[in-house]
């Protein structure tokens, strides 16, 4: 018997009342997992609170960093040339609190050169570009003036790897406050 002739048989559309019916079968099954496995429960709620308070996941949206995703230790001391993670608070294009992921090339201290359009960061030099990936016109970071700049306590110059990262050689950016910093970035991948 083919099963195209097999009566099909009446669907019932959901009802509150045939919700609650069905859900009676369901609850007594669902509190007994619960009761069996309480204890397994817990310590994932426990573990989750520690790993939360801890560390963050990030994930890289752009090809300013050759990674992909990153872990994030929260409140750990940033190093010059590792990765740290910081909120954005510039206004459009991205949302404020968005997340940001770069490499730090200088610190309170550290001796950053300009000339022109153009930053130099110990032996690492980005040439500033006129206009970004998104056609927007890009200004030089006006925090530093022409010639060798120290850093200030407090301030932090990131860049990413990409020549059109979004970094502190722009306005934009600009140089980052160490209150935005969130932690020091991992690569997972």
């Amino acid at each position: 018997m083919s099963t195209l002739n097999k009566p099909q048989p009446i669907k019932q559309p959901l009802t509150v009342d045939l919700f609650i019916e069905r859900s009676k079968f369901f609850g007594p099954i669902l509190l007994n997992h619960f009761k069996s496995h309480a204890i397994t429960w817990a310590l994932l709620a426990a573990l989750y609170g520690v790993i939360h308070a801890n560390y963050r996941l990030a994930i890289n949206q752009t090809p300013s960093l050759p990674y992909r995703l990153f872990l994030i230790s929260l409140d750990e001391k940033v190093e010059t040339g590792g990765l740290i993670a910081f909120r954005w608070h510039n206004g459009a294009p991205y949302p404020d609190g968005y997340i940001f992921t770069k490499r730090l090339l200088a610190g309170p201290g550290d001796i950053v050169t300009r000339k022109g359009r153009d930053f130099t960061v110990v032996d690492r030099t980005l040439i500033g570009k006129e206009v970004g990936l998104s056609l927007r016109k890009l200004f030089p970071n006006d925090e530093l003036h022409e010639g060798k700049n120290t850093l200030q306590l407090g301030k932090y110059f990131v860049a990413g790897d990409h020549e059109y990262s979004l970094d502190s050689r722009y306005n934009l950016l600009g140089l980052v406050d160490k209150k935005d910093v969130i932690g020091r970035a991992y690569p997972i991948f």
